[in-house]
């Protein structure tokens, strides 16, 4: 059981995707590649998932890391309530698989070429919480 829902809750962190912004941002961004480490805690499960890192293009027209591997499959996560207060981006995130569904909250907040993020959710079944966050900088210019 505990390795299910490891495996559950590992899964739906990975599928975190990206959403646009719909208004044009002043967030003190450098645009480009990121590279993005998070490390994740799980209350109630005595061994913690190691941290793991992803890259991807960030823009000002997309500032919602992802946290999600390529060969993930899609987790039918949604994005809502997104917010730009000054350097900082808030938003709801959803993400449902057979297993599960999980419902958490996430700011992150930008420097020029550094940014950190955290997040806190619940997963159920199990009632789970869970917490994470981000650190990341950016490593150069976006593939073309």
């Amino acid at each position: 059981m505990t390795r299910s829902l490891n495996l559950l809750i590992a899964t739906i962190i990975l599928s975190l995707s990206v959403v646009g912004c719909q208004s044009e941002p002043k967030v003190n961004i450098k645009e480009g590649q990121w590279k993005i480490t998070t490390n994740v805690k799980m209350t109630g499960i005595p061994m913690q998932m190691p941290p793991f890192t992803t890259t991807q293009c960030i823009t000002k027209d997309d500032l919602v890391p992802k946290t999600s591997q390529p060969n993930q499959p899609d987790q039918n996560t949604k994005i809502t309530n997104l917010k730009i207060t000054g350097n900082t981006v808030s938003y709801d995130i959803s993400s449902k698989t057979q297993g599960g569904e999980m419902v958490g909250h996430s700011t992150v907040t930008y420097n020029g070429d550094k940014m950190t993020g955290t997040m806190t959710a619940k997963v159920q079944p199990g009632n789970m919480e869970m917490s994470y966050t981000m650190k990341g900088h950016r490593i150069g210019d976006c593939p073309k």
